[in-house]
């Protein structure tokens, strides 16, 4: 009886000590996927701007555009590029939890820059192309710059 006691004693502390390591990997493991996510966006951009010469020009009317038309035009407008709807979602992104599994809805939880259509202006500052919605992971929301790096919104100049 006094073996077995051990034993159990000895698995709840193993069990009490990987439950917090658990998470921390998970966190991180979100947080390289969603890097991950802004590298391919950063191709996608890179590759359009390749073929046509200039950034994706959003139309006129996109200032009254919904939530989900805009991000339907972000979205579609990298498609060829092979950036999927998948892409533009951020597996940290607690809100995505709560939209129903039946949704047709265009969704993202990054935010493109828009620029003019000469073809070196999102080159030309050290402006990021695409933001996170929000804090995500923690020091800040990740910001995709011209160059590939990814910062934070906490250190955008630094950390990369």
């Amino acid at each position: 009886m006094v073996e077995l006691m051990v034993a159990i004693a000895i698995v709840a502390v193993l069990v009490g000590i990987s439950i917090p390591s658990y998470e921390a990997i998970k966190r991180r493991a979100e947080k390289a996927r969603c890097i991950g996510n802004l590298k391919v966006l950063h191709t996608g951009f890179d590759s359009f701007i390749l073929d046509n010469n200039h950034w994706p020009q959003m139309p006129a009317d996109a200032i009254t555009m919904d939530q989900t038309d805009y991000f339907e035009w972000w979205i579609r407008i990298l498609e060829p590029y092979g950036v999927g709807q998948e892409s533009w979602l951020c597996s940290g992104d607690r809100v995505l939890e709560m939209l129903p599994d039946s949704q047709d809805e265009y969704i993202s939880s990054y935010v493109p820059t828009t620029f003019n259509s000469h073809r070196f202006t999102p080159y030309r500052w050290n402006q990021p192309w695409v933001v996170e919605r929000g804090d995500y992971h923690g020091r800040g929301a990740h910001v995709l710059m011209p160059d590939g790096s990814i910062t934070t919104s906490q250190a955008p100049w630094g950390e990369r």
